[in-house]
């Protein structure tokens, strides 16, 4: 379901000078390539729709892409909803949205996006063959967890499951794939640097970005959100580290 299409998105003028100037940084978009991200992670509540959402939005108003934001969660649709309340509340979100849950996905995306620069995946938390097939058509992989110990404990399962999919169909050594903490409460200091030894230690690169654990992020749902916040870092530091 396409709910806005690239011609819609709003423009502002008075970005213009920087967004190109943002857009200049991105090596991909100077080679007139399209980029995928999925966003994923098999457990629930830790924020992949927000982050799926807000790294849309960051494409869209800093760099001034054309972006499509796939819903492909097949249980909750966050980011459908929250696209949904609020273009009812007047005040929509700057880029494309379709669902698609299914384990198709991948194979959509590469067939039916030709007219955006950037496809963002929210896979959801629910379906390991949605996140294979997503992996398996993206150019970068954002693994979402928090620095909890119940959590941690899906990231090799799930993240090498899906990466298995990218190998299979002969695309592994062109992904980038990053776990990413979210919901970080600074007031655990050391455990949360346990929590990143862990995942180095283990084999997986950590994006030095992080998102704080801020209510502010979770309140936004049901509008157009005026400030990135640390999404904006977020991203510019995956795009440097690809």
């Amino acid at each position: 379901m396409t709910t806005t299409t690239p011609e819609s998105i709003p423009r502002s003028e008075a970005l213009a000078a920087a967004q190109l100037e943002a857009r200049a940084t991105l090596s991909w978009h100077q080679r007139g390539k399209k980029k995928v991200i999925a966003i994923g992670g098999l457990k629930g509540g830790v924020g992949k729709s927000t982050m799926s959402v807000y790294v849309a939005l960051v494409y869209a108003v800093h760099y001034g892409l054309r972006v499509l934001l796939v819903d492909a969660d097949p249980l909750s649709q966050t980011a459908y909803d929250w696209h949904r309340l609020a273009k009812k509340k007047g005040d929509p979100l700057p880029f494309a949205i379709e669902t698609w849950p299914h384990a198709r996905v991948g194979e959509r995306v590469l067939e039916d996006t030709d007219d955006y620069d950037v496809v963002v995946i929210d896979c959801g938390g629910e379906s390991s063959d949605i996140f294979g097939s997503a992996v398996a058509a993206c150019d970068q992989v954002l693994f979402v967890t928090s620095p909890r110990k119940a959590e941690m404990r899906r990231i090799k399962g799930s993240l090498d499951g899906a990466l298995s999919a990218a190998k299979e169909a002969g695309r592994l050594a062109q992904i980038d794939a990053n776990v990413v903490f979210t919901r970080v409460k600074n007031s655990r200091g050391s455990h949360n640097e346990a929590a990143r030894d862990k995942v180095r230690d283990a084999g997986y690169d950590l994006l030095a970005a992080e998102i704080p654990d801020l209510v502010d992020y979770e309140d936004a749902m049901e509008t157009c959100p005026r400030d990135l916040g640390h999404y904006l870092q977020l991203v510019q530091t995956m795009e440097a580290a690809a």
